[in-house]
């Protein structure tokens, strides 16, 4: 039997890598929001029904994750789910979409992998919990079979989704205080404000470990949800979560190499 660790990069609010990124600090908010499990109903319901958990080693362990499907062929999730300092690259990373308790809408194995070019080497230069890190934590998985018969969740590179009044929703198979086989989703009070380069963080909610690489949705004025950030980061004291907007880099990311 396996032992799975959940996986969640550790963000320190008000450490020094944050200062570089802003002259005054975000104030901190009235109350804070934490996942809550969103019910099977909501996980099989698109585009929610899009996202899934990860499974997969590195090193001498067993982690989970999440990812969502972006392309038929294709998951975007967290580089820091496919790649460690340490461990080297993930190996034997299986997607279970839409799980719900014991049972999910499809399972496969990832054929490919791929990171975001400059997270490794901002991973070696500073350390994988460094904001210029979780700026360029990114990464895909291909499948050599449609992931979800061909669908795949809407997605824009437009971080200023992220910064204004559209209502968010930030998803993923947390393993921290649930048992990672349910969807967990978490509502943002505030927007997203920027930190260095792509990643961004919200002090309104707190992302938990397992989470890591799930979509934030952001409803656009047409009424549709749109995949606008991956949630990179977390942090307890004070509660908090990271994540890596999709901006211009991100878009060519997974044109060039997702299919």
């Amino acid at each position: 039997m396996k032992t799975l660790r959940s996986l969640l990069a550790a963000l320190l609010v008000g450490s020094a890598p944050l200062a570089i990124a802003a002259d005054a600090p975000n104030p901190p908010v009235a109350s804070v929001a934490y996942p809550q499990e969103a019910g099977a109903t909501v996980a099989r319901t698109f585009p929610f029904s899009m996202i899934g958990q990860l499974l997969f080693a590195n090193g001498d362990g067993w982690f989970s994750g999440s990812g969502t499907v972006v392309r038929p062929y294709s998951v975007l999730t967290a580089a820091h789910n496919l790649w460690d300092a340490d461990g080297g690259f993930s190996t034997d990373i299986l997607f279970r979409r839409g799980l719900a308790g014991r049972t999910n809408l499809s399972s496969q194995y990832a054929s490919r992998i791929y990171v975001l070019s400059g997270y490794r080497e901002n991973v070696r230069q500073f350390r994988s919990s460094d904001p210029r890190a979780f700026s360029y934590d990114t990464g895909g998985l291909v499948f050599r079979a449609p992931v979800a018969g061909g669908s795949n969740a809407g997605w824009w590179a437009n971080p200023a989704l992220l910064a204004g009044p559209a209502p968010l929703l930030t998803l993923g198979y947390g393993g921290e205080f649930h048992s990672g086989d349910d969807l967990l989703s978490v509502t943002p009070t505030a927007p997203f404000t920027p930190v260095v380069g792509a990643f961004w963080q919200n002090l309104s909610i707190y992302g938990e470990s397992g989470m890591s690489g799930g979509p934030v949705f952001a409803r656009d004025t047409d009424g549709k949800l749109y995949l606008a950030g991956v949630l990179v980061a977390g942090s307890t004291e004070p509660p908090s979560a990271g994540i890596r907007a999709l901006d211009r880099t991100a878009a060519d990311f997974i044109r060039r190499y997702l299919k």
